[in-house]
């Protein structure tokens, strides 16, 4: 089982640390559309061939994840042996595998702009679609334009977010969150980016996706075996605020970087 130690996001019903352990995948198939590009229908996987940056990312898309983790994933699996922080475009299809016009895709962890460090055994990211076919996006076309090998230490387990309210206790996304502790239980120094998720509530059968994203703090590094505490400050905590407010699904979630900014 390929093990992935920048984890799939938790959904937003999930409240506790996790860790990802593993993915399964379904059925495989492949096919090649030129040089950079991958076509990721459902949960089968198909390769990267010959393209110009890179010859060994294969990409996973699933739609809908499961009570366990959030919609919409997209999983990265690296076969190169080193870190990379890959710079990647999409296009979104529909059921036919047509292009849809005017969907925007992005994503939660940055891998649309070099700033999710994928590991060798692999990494995630969260999709976002946005335009007026926002709803009929079901499938899409992955263009890898640049896939740098970074500095980074190439670690076994994800780190670990508890988020805590005013009074130091431990909380879920849905109150008041004054701080986040990042855990990281690698013998080496690791650096992330944390992101403040606000989740859609989508009607049933569809797919929950982000709806807004917002950095909490800026790179952070957290120490081999140890900890480090966020604070909810300008931006952040002005979206938790709302979020409560609102009776929002929301949390912080972890992205391995190497990127200086954003």
């Amino acid at each position: 089982m390929t093990m992935f130690p920048s984890p799939p996001v938790p959904s937003s019903h999930e409240s506790e640390p996790s860790r990802f352990t593993g993915f399964q995948p379904g059925r495989f198939g492949k096919v090649l559309l030129g040089a950079a590009v991958v076509v990721v229908l459902g949960l089968g996987v198909w390769e990267v061939v010959d393209t110009v940056t890179d010859d060994d990312l294969e990409f996973s898309y699933a739609a809908r994840s499961g009570d366990d983790f959030a919609d919409q994933q997209l999983l990265i699996r690296n076969g190169r042996g080193v870190p990379v922080a890959p710079i990647l475009r999409f296009t979104a299809l529909n059921g036919d595998g047509d292009t849809l016009p005017g969907v925007t895709v992005t994503t939660v962890c940055g891998s649309d702009r070099g700033s999710l460090v994928v590991l060798p055994h692999g990494s995630s990211d969260v999709l976002i679609f946005g335009g007026p076919l926002a709803d009929q996006v079901a499938d899409v076309e992955v263009t890898v334009d640049d896939a740098p090998a970074v500095d980074f230490p190439s670690v076994d387990s994800a780190v670990e977010i508890t988020a805590f309210d005013d009074e130091g206790l431990s909380t879920t996304g849905y109150s008041r969150i004054s701080g986040v502790k990042v855990t990281n239980t690698n013998g080496l120094p690791v650096t992330v980016r944390l992101v403040y998720i606000v989740w859609t509530d989508p009607e049933t059968g569809t797919a929950q996706q982000a709806e807004t994203v917002t950095p909490v703090g800026d790179l952070i590094t957290v120490p081999a075996d140890g900890s480090v505490t966020v604070p909810m400050t300008g931006p952040a905590d002005a979206a938790n605020a709302a979020a409560v407010a609102g009776d929002r699904a929301a949390g912080v979630e972890a992205c391995y970087s190497a990127a200086a900014g954003g």
